[in-house]
């Protein structure tokens, strides 16, 4: 009796670490929740490229940063390389025009990590402009047929439809394709 015992409480531990997540831990999953959680994460870090900083329980804001793909993640490894064996090599150098000649190509690499951060920074803030100009035109249009709309979901509900169904309540079961 008491080896059954052992070994179902071996099987269970064992379960208990399968389920278990990083980030969270195993008491708080529940059996098949890990799936829908990153089905229900991964539509949104695809679109956007993006992914949290840090882990749950931060609130709803929290910061984005950038994922890098394995060329752009070489490429920083090797400038940082770079710029680590300069400034070793600048701290090793006892010859002070040596020394300034290093130190000066240390901060053209660093000047040159600026630049580009700056460049990608500067994309960031003329795509989000762009995207600003876009919702308030769409907020002008909304402003302008707000009358319109309120009078056609008046009439669906008035007559019997439900203009407000479509993206909420009755679901298609697991694995059906949606609805178009």
């Amino acid at each position: 009796m008491k080896k059954w015992l052992t070994v179902l409480m071996m099987v269970s531990f064992a379960a208990g670490l399968a389920t278990a997540e990083e980030d969270s831990p195993w008491w708080k999953l529940g059996l098949g929740k890990k799936k829908e959680a990153a089905e229900q994460r991964a539509p949104y870090q695809r679109q956007q490229g993006m992914r949290p900083e840090g882990r749950g329980g931060q609130g709803e804001m929290q910061r984005m940063r950038p994922q890098f793909n394995e060329q752009q993640r070489a490429q920083m490894k090797a400038h940082f390389e770079a710029v680590q064996k300069l400034a070793e090599g600048v701290r090793n150098e006892s010859d002070p025009v040596k020394k300034a000649e290093m130190t000066a190509a240390l901060r053209a690499k660093l000047s040159e990590s600026a630049d580009r951060m700056q460049a990608e920074f500067r994309k960031r803030v003329e795509k989000a402009e762009a995207d600003i100009v876009k919702m308030k035109k769409r907020l002008e249009e909304g402003e302008k047929n707000k009358d319109k709309r309120i009078d056609e979901q008046l009439q669906k509900l008035l007559s019997g439809e439900q203009p407000f169904r479509k993206g909420f309540g009755d679901k298609p079961p697991r694995g059906a394709p949606p609805a178009e």
